[in-house]
This record gives structure tokens, sequence and C-alpha cells, in this order.
């Protein structure tokens, strides 16, 4: 780390709670004087141009001058990104969310958004800001083995887990910073780790007893900064809607509806001080979730150790990526003979049901479509259940009391019960329109294109382009 880096506390400005955040920690850029100001009329014809029903989100100009004006403060282009983990697309219509329902008509919402293979948390949030798929960089699950490291990595270890030789890929806020752009990121999976040398340019560790509302007033706090300090990019994540999901399950269920109204109504907070601020039209805010859930139940659930016999069960070393059964043989067996008597096992498995509600695969053997095949961290046999259902011993659940967790995700990232959601809003964004189906490593370049960066490699089609279906 530069010598001069340091951890501080963000100069105050209201009386919010404080939090403590690193930076700034790269190049820093000077103050761009204010060019002129633009009016309203002005400033939605530069930022959203509509033709052949494509939305181009972002300007092409590569400008840095701010070009926005509120009245009292120039602005530069910005972005406010945030993560409601856990949150299904369907929850959007259960009329909960009204904030996020006046989002989408007054800017873009999508039908849904595609998360990556596998549908979990840490791989989908990385994929997110990265724009790349799990295996491309390398966080493929909460947890995972490494054997050319010969190390695992765990996502409830700190001391493990921010280590940056985990982390492959570059995330937008390192991006910004980079490119002489400042960033904050409040909790995000990943914004604790130095990529290349680099960190966010102000950042706030996970921390499980944290509001959405306190984050949203650590936002305010960036937000009111003086133009050279102020962050270009700022992302926040809310991970209660998945933890509700997870206890109370996912659908028609009034604790883990409250989850998501509360969040909703932080959501408001934040808009509502945008608009205090003059800021509505000027600041880009997208929310989006990781993945969806689906609903368990002990009807779902699939014994495999009724079939496997105890030799079988004794080559399992480790099982990763819940409720997929990613399975590692053990060390010190010859990998490819485990591996292909555990494939025959689950096959055996797979015969004996009626109705199986799953599929077993090879590594090697996996669907393309997935893009989940090559990395070392994959492991060599996947067995992949339906959507709801579950694979586990009898050691695991013995019946008597409801099966746990009640909600689930991690499945086929194709299923509707994983589709994610999309909805956002400012000057580069039309107002009440849909945009059709994308996958989530799309976002990336959507996001470089409004903040004016040269993006990293990455995965993304379609160019910081999303197409609108009305």
């Amino acid at each position: 780390m530069d010598p001069t880096e340091s951890d501080r506390i963000i100069p105050a400005t209201t009386n919010h709670t404080r939090y403590q955040s690193i930076g700034p920690t790269g190049p820093e850029e000077q103050a761009s004087p204010v060019q002129h100001k633009v009016g309203a009329v002005a400033l939605v014809a530069m930022a959203v141009l509509l033709f052949s029903g494509v939305v181009v989100c972002g300007l092409t100009a590569t400008d840095d001058r701010p070009f926005f004006n509120n009245g009292t403060h120039a602005f530069a282009p910005t972005v406010i990104f945030i993560s409601l983990d856990g949150t299904v697309n369907q929850d959007l219509e259960f009329h909960i969310t009204p904030v996020l329902s006046a989002m989408a008509d007054n800017g873009v919402r999508a039908e849904y958004m595609t998360p990556s293979f596998p549908p979990i948390t840490f791989p989908n949030h990385w994929s997110l800001v990265t724009g790349l798929y799990p295996e491309a960089h390398g966080i493929v699950g909460n947890y995972f083995y490494d054997a050319n490291l010969n190390d695992s990595f765990y996502y409830k270890s700190p001391d493990k887990s921010w280590d940056s030789k985990w982390w492959g890929g570059e995330p937008i806020w390192i991006t910004a910073v980079q490119q002489n752009k400042k960033s904050g990121v409040i909790m995000w999976p990943g914004c604790s780790t130095e990529i290349n040398g680099v960190r966010p340019s102000y950042s706030v560790a996970f921390h499980d007893h944290v509001t959405a509302d306190d984050k949203v007033d650590q936002v305010f706090d960036w937000i009111d900064l003086p133009l050279e300090d102020r962050p270009q990019f700022i992302g926040m994540y809310v991970p209660e809607v998945d933890q509700s999901g997870h206890a109370n399950g996912p659908y028609a269920n009034e604790a883990s509806h409250f989850s998501l109204h509360l969040a909703d109504q932080s959501i408001g907070r934040l808009l509502d001080g945008l608009k205090q601020r003059n800021l509505t039209d000027i600041v880009n805010v997208i929310v989006v979730s990781d993945h969806g859930m689906s609903a368990t139940d002990s009807s779902r659930l699939i014994y495999y150790d009724d079939v496997l016999t105890q030799q079988e069960l004794d080559l399992i070393w480790t099982i990763e990526a819940f409720p997929m059964l990613g399975i590692r043989p053990r060390l010190d067996v010859d990998q490819d003979k485990a591996v292909e008597t555990l494939y025959q096992a689950f096959r055996r498995l797979y015969d004996s049901l009626e109705t199986p509600h799953f599929k077993v695969y090879k590594k090697q053997d996996f669907p393309d479509r997935f893009h989940f095949r090559d990395n070392v961290r994959i492991p060599p046999l996947l067995v992949l259940p339906d959507p709801g259902w579950n694979l586990i011993t009898h050691k695991d659940y013995r019946g008597g009391s409801p099966y746990q967790p009640r909600g689930v995700h991690g499945y086929d990232n194709l299923s509707p019960e994983s589709r994610a959601i999309f909805v956002a809003q400012g000057p580069n964004f039309p107002k009440g329109k849909t945009a059709t189906p994308f996958w989530n490593v799309e976002l990336y370049n959507v996001m470089s294109r409004i903040l004016n960066l040269k993006p990293a490699s990455n995965n993304s089609t379609l160019n910081g382009i999303l197409d609108i279906s009305e």
C-alpha cells in the first residue's frame, strides 16, 4: 500500500452515523472548472439517445469535465449502484415496492435480468461489477477449493477471502480510480480487496448490523463532498431481503415482503434526498439483485445416501456450491477413477427415481450455456437439482420439523425463479421504458459508458447498450 494512504473518517457533512473509510488510494484528479450550465432539455438530449428501439445507456464523449449543474454545484456523470440481494424479479409484481415501481415509471425496468451461473451471492456480485462470468473471474462460489493454490476460499472469513489472489477481473470501482475518478463502495462483496495494488477511493467493509438507511446516509455524505473528492461511482449492498428469504421463504410471505418493503423505503429516502439536492436528473440510480430464489419443502428432498453405498460416500472430500453438489473426491485417491465411480453412483440414483429432479455432469460435460467449466476452482463432478429441490443425506435432515432453509438459490440460472431485477432512472435512461432481458455481465459496460470509462476486458456482448422492447 502506498505510504500516503491511510484510514480516515469522511469529513462530516451531516449528523449521520459515521463509518470508517479507506481513501483515497488512486491517482488524484484535479478539480475541473465548471464549463457552463446545461438546461434540463439539453441534458436529456445529450444523455439519452433513442433510435431503432435501442437505448444508449451512456455518453460516447470522453471529456472528463463536469457538464451537469444542480444550480449550486457542478457534477460529473455519476452512478449509484444498489444491490438488493435475493430479490426475485416476480417480487416487483406484488405491489409492495412503490418506490421501485415509481422508478420504473420514471426510467427503465428490465423484463428480467439473468444472473450468471451459479446464481449465488459472491459470484454474481463480482460478475455485476466486472462484466465477467464466474469461470472467468474465479469467484465460482461462496466457498471453494483451488488446487493450484492448495487453499480454500470461504466468504465469511475476511482474513482469507479478502486476499487479492482470489479475485480476478477489474471491478468498476477500480476502473474508475485507475482513470482518475473517485469511487465509493459500501459493503459490496469484494470491496475490501486490493486489486492490482488499487482500492476504491472510499470503502466501508461488510458489517451485518448496519441498516439500509445508515448506508443511504453514507451515500449522502459522499454526494455532498466537494467535486474533487466526490465519488462518481457509488456501490451499495443490501442483504436483508436474501436473509429473510432463506429464513422464511421467498414468495407470498409476510416476513420476506416486509424486508423488501423496508429496502424499498430506504431507496425512497435516497431518491428524496437526491430530489432535495436537485439531482434527480443528474445522478443515475440503478437497482438490481444478484439472483432470485426458490421455495423449498420437505416434499422436495432427494436423499442420495439411500442409493450411494458407504464406500462411494467415503470417496467424497468436499461438497461445494449448495444447492448444487459440486463434488471433489478425497485427495489421496485416483481422481479420475473416483469421479467416474461417483458419476456412476449418481446415475444409479437418477435411474432409481420415477422423476429424478436432478442432472449429473462431469465438469467437462457441463453445458456451454452455463459458462461454468473452464476454471480449476470448479469441482470435477456437478449434480444440479431442479429449482426448489435439494439433494441431502439423512444426517442433514431427519424430518419432524420444517426443512430449512425455506428459500434457496443456486439452481439453473435460466429458471424463472432465478431471475434478478433491474430498475434504473437518471439522465442516461429514458422514462417509462422496458428493457428486453439481458445477462448481468452487461452492466459493467453500461456503467462504463455512463462514466466515460474505458472498460477492462469482459464478457459483455452488448457494448453497454440495452435493447428497449417498448
